[in-house]
């Protein structure tokens, strides 16, 4: 079989948009032989389609020909063979017999109606094109016993979507915007240091997320263009304090231009360990909408001690839902 350059084409007919990722007519790992089932994944991450594009250590790109995005935008990644399933249970479903769609999601977050039902249209448009029954979908967790995605889907209800969706291609059923999470991946990306007695709000110097930038200039404004209902999930590191030392960290609302602090919309008090370190997770479901602004805060409120260090790979996940 040659390449695979109609995959876009085929993408396209499911009526969701399609991105082509520059040189996908002539990547992958030479050839695909031949199309006799597809495969479905999760990524088990977020904005990871340059890992699906270039592979990760140990295992070299491309590891599937399509990334599917939460928002239900299909991205053509590889024309060719990828390396997505192996050791593989099934003789039609190894990489030299199958497709693989990687869909992006951490394994954790309920899908997106708009991913899932782009999901099923995908794969739907793949059986057309390439003369497969519904009973070809098969998820990863059902063709290799090593692994469990994609999660929290019933694949028998999944390929019964797709062969509903093979009678009526072309249609789409559930893309609704307000169910579809924006979600913004950030990283402090450098040390920053909390005064004696005082605070931080982390500046993120680094950012993955949908367009518009979701962030003001200044770096630490996390903001939002209309009312949102937000699960934030931050991972904080401090080093420098006195053992047993407290530090609070709080996500916080301010006044859209950032002047006016309104309140700690999830707060937590951690304390130093032996080392004089923190590592601390602090998640919290909130509210925002575009009359605040969210940051993430340090507070150190020791006056005897030096400055505690928010170290660079602080980061922090927003999954923001439509309200």
């Amino acid at each position: 079989m040659p390449w695979l350059t109609q995959l876009a084409d085929v993408a396209r007919r499911t009526g969701y948009p399609v991105t082509e990722v520059g040189g996908w007519r002539s990547r992958g790992h030479g050839p695909q032989p031949s199309v006799q089932g597809v495969v479905a994944h999760h990524t088990a991450g977020w904005d990871d389609l340059r890992v699906v594009r270039d592979g990760r250590p140990g295992l070299p790109g491309p590891l599937s020909q399509i990334w599917l995005q939460h928002t239900g935008r299909i991205w053509i990644v590889a024309a060719g063979r990828c390396w997505h399933n192996a050791p593989s249970t099934s003789p039609y479903h190894r990489n030299d017999t199958s497709l693989g769609i990687e869909a992006e999601n951490d394994g954790r977050t309920p899908w997106p109606s708009a991913q899932l039902d782009a999901y099923h249209a995908l794969c739907a448009e793949l059986c057309l094109e390439f003369d497969l029954p519904a009973a070809r979908v098969l998820g990863h967790k059902e063709v290799n016993v090593q692994k469990i995605d994609p999660h929290s889907l019933n694949m028998s209800t999944f390929r019964s979507n797709v062969a509903r969706r093979t009678k009526n291609p072309g249609t789409i059923t559930n893309q609704q915007e307000e169910d579809v999470p924006e979600v913004i991946s950030l990283g402090a990306g450098e040390d920053q240091d909390v005064p004696a007695g005082g605070e931080l709000a982390v500046r993120w110097h680094t950012e993955w997320t949908d367009d518009p930038s979701a962030h003001g200039e200044d770096g630490v404004a996390v903001l939002v263009s209309g009312s949102r209902w937000c699960i934030a999930d931050g991972l904080v590191k401090v080093r420098g304090l006195p053992p047993g030392a407290e530090v609070d960290i709080a996500w916080s609302r301010y006044s859209r231009d950032g002047k006016t602090f309104k309140d700690d919309a999830w707060r937590l008090t951690a304390h130093a360990d032996a080392n004089g370190r923190v590592e601390e997770s602090v998640g919290g479901q909130f509210s925002l909408n575009t009359n605040n602004q969210l940051r993430l805060r340090v507070l150190n409120p020791r006056n005897d001690v030096a400055a505690a260090v928010v170290e660079k790979v602080s980061m922090a996940k927003i999954s923001m839902f439509g309200r």
